[in-house]
C-alpha cells in the first residue's frame, strides 16, 4: 500500500496550513509525519479508492483512451468505421470553436479531412436542456453527450463550451487503423465535470515562452478540458504605469490582449497572478523603488507604506487591463513571511499582528477587486491564524487547500464562505525533471507527485473541505521545461473532471496515447529513466558557503540571516610536479556516486535511444521529446563525467608508480589530460544543442532588447536554482565552479614541468602555444 505524506509546517500554529508548494525544501516544509488521523483517513481512502476503480475503464478495455475519463459510457463492444468520406452536419455558426476545432484538429492531429463524399456524418448541436442532472451553473455548460452507430457520430450539448469538449473527446477517440481510416467505439458517452474550476499554472518567473508556445499550450490544455490557468507573469509583461517594472522584450498589452481572447474562446479564463506583497524582487531590485522595501529586504514591500501599496494596486490594473473578460484575478499574497515587520508599521512585529496585518491586505484588495469585478483567488496561508479567518470576505477562493489542513481550519473557512481549490504542485525544487513516480528523494521516500495528485481530493474532503476545483502549480523556481510539466497538469485535471477514475496507472497509459498519438512507444519507461537521471544529477553535487552570493536576510522562519551554499563536486587532487605522488581519495569519497553512475549509465543510454526512437514513431508534439532528449543528453554529460573523473584519478594514480619510468608516468598523466579535454568538448557540443531545442519555444533568458538590459539582482530571501546565472548556464553552474578547464591547466603544469625535470619528450598531444 502506498502512504499519502504529511508535511510538518516549521511554525505552523494548530490553526494554520501549508501547501505542499516545494516537496522537500528550504522554507516552510522540512520534516514528513503523521498523525493518526492523517494516517486513518489515508488507510481509509486507500482501500474505498480500490473497491471503486476498475482495472480498466470500458472504453480503455475497448482499446480506446479519453482524458479526463468520461463520467458514464455505455458501450456495444463493436467500433464503427469513420474516414475522410464523412461530412459533418450542423446549424450552429462557422465561427464556433466547436466546429472550428473540429475541423482542424482532425486535420492537425489525425491529417483526416472530411470531404462529405459519403453516408456517414457527424451531427453537432446545441440543444439547452438536453443533459440535465444535479448540476450548478458550470456543470450544466460544459455537459456534452456523444452517441455513436454506423454511419451516425452525434454530439450534443447545453452550451458551446459542452459541444467544444464533446469534440475534443471524439477527437482523442479517433484510432487510426492499418486500413487509413479510423475506429470508434459504438455507444453512448455521457459526460461533465465534477469540479467547476481546472486550473493549472504557468509559472514564468525565470523564463518567457514565445507567444506561439503559449498558444499552444492553451490548444493543449483546453484538449485536456483545463478551464483556467493561472498565468504567474512577473515581470515578463510591460506594465504601462511603471513600464521599469517589465523584463526587455516583455509581453505587450496586444500580445496580452490576443492570449486572453485566444484563451477564452478555447474556454479556458487567462487569470493573472501578480506577486505581491511578497516575491516582489522583480520590482523592488529597481532603485526608484527601494524606498518601499520591507526592513530593506527586496522580497517583500512594506505593507504600511501606501506609496507601496498604490504601487501593487497599479500592477493589479495593468494585468486587469490586459485581460478583459476574465473572471477572476489571483492576487497571490504567497509566503508573506513578514507581513509588518517594516519599521513604518506601528504594531509589534508579532504572530498575532503579522497575522492581522496580511487579513487587512486580503480584505482591502478584495474589496477593490470586487469593484472591479475579479473574484478573488489568493493562497491562504502562514502568516494567517485560524481565529482570524472570520474577518475573510465570504466568496474568496484559497488556492491551496492541501490534506494537512487541520478540522479547524477548515471548519473556520466553511463558516467564512471562503471556497477551496484542492492543491496539488508537479514541481517544487526538483532539478530537471519532476518527481511524477515514485522514489527516494533527498533521502526520503516519496511516493510520488501523480500519485498525490490521485487523493488529494478525497483526502481533503475527508478533511472537511468542499472545493470547487483544483489547482495544479508547476512553480519555475528550478527552471523546469514547461514541456515537463504536461503529465502533470493532465492528471490533477483528469481528478478534477471525474474524481474516482480511472486508476492511476490508466490515467498514466491515455495520457501518453493522447499526448503523443496511440501506440506510442517506450513513453512510460522514458519518463521513469529521465526521472531517474534528473535525481541523479541533483544528489551528485556537494555544498560549499557560497561565494556568489551573500547573506540571505531571513527565511520562512523569519528575518534571521543565514550564509547560502554553492553546488558543486570537487575535482580529484593534482599530482605532485617532484615525484607525482598524489592523494587519491576521489573514487574514496564518492565510491556511491560512481557506484549510481556505472549503473545509471546503460539506463540512460538505452533512454536517448529510445527517446531518437520515439521521436520518428509518435504522431504529435515531437518538440516535447526534443526537450527531453536534451535533458537526457545532460543526465548524460553528468553520469559520463563522473565516471571519467574516476578513470582520471586512477591514471594519476598509476601515475604514482615509482617503479615505473618517467616516460610511462608521464604517458598515464597525458591520457588524463586527454580525458579532461574530452570532458569539455562533450560539454560545449551538449550545451550548444541543448540551449537550441530549448529557445525554440522560449526566449534568451534575461534578454537585452531594444538597447535594454535584463536588470540581474539576488532576490534577498529566495535562492533559486535557476536564478544563479542569466541564461540556461544555471544547469551548468555546477560544473564551472569545478573549474575544469583550470584543473586541466594546472595537470598541463605538472607535465611539463615534471618532463622538463627528468628529461622526457611528452607524447600524444601537441604542445600547447603561448597563443592558446
Amino acid at each position: 500500500m502506498k502512504v499519502f505524506r504529511i508535511k510538518l509546517l516549521r511554525f505552523q500554529s494548530q490553526s494554520s496550513c501549508k501547501r505542499n508548494k516545494k516537496l522537500i525544501s528550504m522554507k516552510f516544509l522540512n520534516e514528513l509525519c503523521f498523525s493518526a488521523k492523517h494516517l486513518l483517513l489515508a488507510f481509509i481512502f486507500v482501500f474505498s479508492t480500490f473497491s471503486s476503480f476498475a482495472f480498466l475503464t470500458d472504453l480503455r478495455s475497448q482499446g480506446y483512451s479519453l482524458i479526463p475519463a468520461p463520467q458514464e459510457t455505455t458501450l456495444t463492444g463493436k467500433n464503427i468505421s469513420v474516414d475522410k468520406s464523412w461530412k459533418v452536419q450542423t446549424d450552429i455558426s462557422n465561427n464556433s470553436i466547436a466546429l472550428k476545432r473540429l475541423h482542424e484538429g482532425a486535420n492537425d492531429l489525425l491529417a483526416l479531412k472530411f470531404e462529405g463524399t459519403g453516408s456517414g456524418k457527424i451531427i453537432l448541436e446545441i440543444v439547452p436542456g438536453s443533459i440535465s442532472g444535479n448540476f450548478n451553473a458550470i456543470q450544466t455548460k460544459e455537459a456534452y453527450r456523444i452517441q455513436i452507430e454506423a454511419n451516425t457520430v452525434k454530439i450534443s450539448s447545453n452550451a458551446e463550451a459542452g459541444l467544444f469538449y464533446g469534440v475534443q473527446s471524439l477527437l482523442q477517440l479517433l484510432k487510426p487503423t492499418p486500413r487509413s481510416d479510423f475506429n470508434l467505439p459504438e455507444g453512448t458517452i455521457t459526460d461533465w465535470p465534477d469540479l467547476e474550476l481546472r486550473m493549472i499554472h504557468w509559472d514564468t518567473k525565470h523564463h518567457q515562452s514565445r507567444l506561439e508556445t503559449l498558444k499552444n499550450y492553451i490548444d493543449w490544455s483546453a484538449f485536456f478540458k483545463v478551464n483556467a490557468i493561472a498565468f504567474e507573469i512577473e515581470d515578463k509583461y510591460e506594465y504601462p504605469r511603471n513600464p521599469i517594472i517589465g523584463a526587455p522584450g516583455a509581453f505587450t498589452t496586444a500580445e496580452m490582449h490576443e492570449l486572453t481572447e485566444y484563451a477564452m474562446e478555447r474556454n479556458i479564463q487567462l487569470v493573472p497572478n501578480v506577486q505581491a506583497p511578497a516575491h516582489m524582487t522583480f520590482v523592488l531590485k529597481h532603485e526608484q523603488f527601494a524606498h518601499l522595501r520591507s526592513d530593506g529586504s527586496n522580497y517583500q514591500a512594506c505593507m504600511c507604506d501606501e506609496e507601496a501599496m498604490e504601487l501593487i494596486f497599479d500592477m493589479y490594473q495593468d494585468m486587469i487591463d490586459a485581460t478583459p473578460g476574465v473572471e477572476y484575478f489571483f492576487v497571490s499574497t504567497d509566503e508573506v513571511y513578514y507581513a509588518g515587520i517594516c519599521e513604518k508599521c506601528e504594531d509589534e512585529y508579532n504572530d498575532e499582528n503579522r497575522s492581522q496585518c496580511w487579513v487587512d491586505y486580503l480584505n482591502r484588495v478584495h474589496q477593490w477587486m470586487e469593484e472591479k469585478g475579479r473574484k478573488v483567488i489568493a493562497w491562504v496561508e502562514y502568516p494567517l491564524l485560524t481565529e482570524h479567518i472570520k474577518q475573510l470576505p465570504e466568496g474568496l477562493i484559497d488556492g491551496i487547500m492541501v490534506p494537512n489542513s487541520s478540522k479547524e481550519w477548515v471548519a473556520e473557512q466553511n463558516k467564512t464562505g471562503v471556497k477551496q481549490l484542492a492543491y496539488s504542485s508537479m514541481q517544487g525544487s526538483e532539478y530537471l525533471f519532476p518527481n511524477f513516480f515514485e522514489n527516494r528523494y533527498r533521502n526520503r521516500l516519496n511516493s510520488g507527485r501523480l500519485y498525490d495528485a490521485s487523493v488529494n481530493i478525497d483526502l481533503v474532503r475527508a478533511n472537511g473541505a468542499k472545493p470547487i476545483g483544483t489547482f495544479a502549480a508547476a512553480w519555475d523556481d528550478s527552471g523546469l521545461h514547461s514541456e515537463t510539466f504536461w503529465l502533470g497538469w493532465a492528471t490533477v485535471t483528469q481528478y478534477a473532471w471525474t474524481n474516482n477514475k480511472p486508476s492511476l496507472e490508466q490515467n498514466v497509459a491515455d495520457f501518453m496515447n493522447t499526448y503523443y498519438g496511440y501506440d506510442s512507444p517506450y513513453m512510460v519507461d522514458i519518463y521513469q529513466s529521465l526521472q531517474d537521471g534528473a535525481r541523479f544529477y541533483e544528489d551528485l553535487w556537494e555544498r560549499r558557503p557560497s561565494t556568489e552570493r551573500d547573506m540571505s536576510y531571513g527565511s520562512s522562519y523569519g528575518p534571521t540571516p543565514y550564509r547560502l551554499s554553492d553546488i558543486y563536486l570537487e575535482m580529484p587532487n593534482l599530482p605532485s610536479v617532484s615525484d607525482l605522488s598524489v592523494n587519491t581519495n576521489f573514487r574514496d569519497k564518492n565510491k556511491e556516486k560512481i557506484e549510481g553512475a556505472t549503473k545509471l549509465k546503460p539506463i540512460i543510454e538505452e533512454l536517448i535511444h529510445k527517446l531518437i526512437y520515439a521521436t520518428n514513431h509518435v504522431s504529435r508534439n515531437r518538440y516535447n521529446l526534443e526537450v527531453y532528449l536534451s535533458i537526457a543528453s545532460l543526465e548524460k554529460y553528468t553520469i559520463n563525467t563522473v565516471l571519467d573523473l574516476a578513470k582520471i584519478e586512477n591514471y594519476m594514480e598509476l601515475a604514482s608508480d615509482e617503479s615505473k619510468n618517467s616516460k610511462e608516468r608521464i604517458a598515464y598523466l597525458v591520457e588524463a589530460y586527454h580525458l579532461v579535454e574530452q570532458i569539455i568538448t562533450n560539454q560545449r557540443e551538449m550545451w550548444n544543442s541543448l540551449e537550441e531545442v530549448w529557445e525554440k519555444s522560449r526566449f534568451e533568458k534575461c534578454r537585452s532588447v531594444g538597447g535594454r538590459d535584463f536588470v540581474h539582482i539576488f532576490d534577498d530571501v529566495k535562492d533559486h536554482f535557476a536564478d544563479r546565472r542569466l541564461g540556461l548556464e544555471y544547469m551548468l553552474a555546477p560544473f564551472e565552479r569545478m573549474e575544469i578547464g583550470k584543473w586541466q591547466n594546472q595537470l598541463w603544469d605538472v607535465i611539463n614541468e615534471y618532463a622538463q625535470a627528468n628529461d622526457v619528450q611528452i607524447e600524444g598531444f601537441e604542445v600547447k602555444r603561448l597563443e592558446d
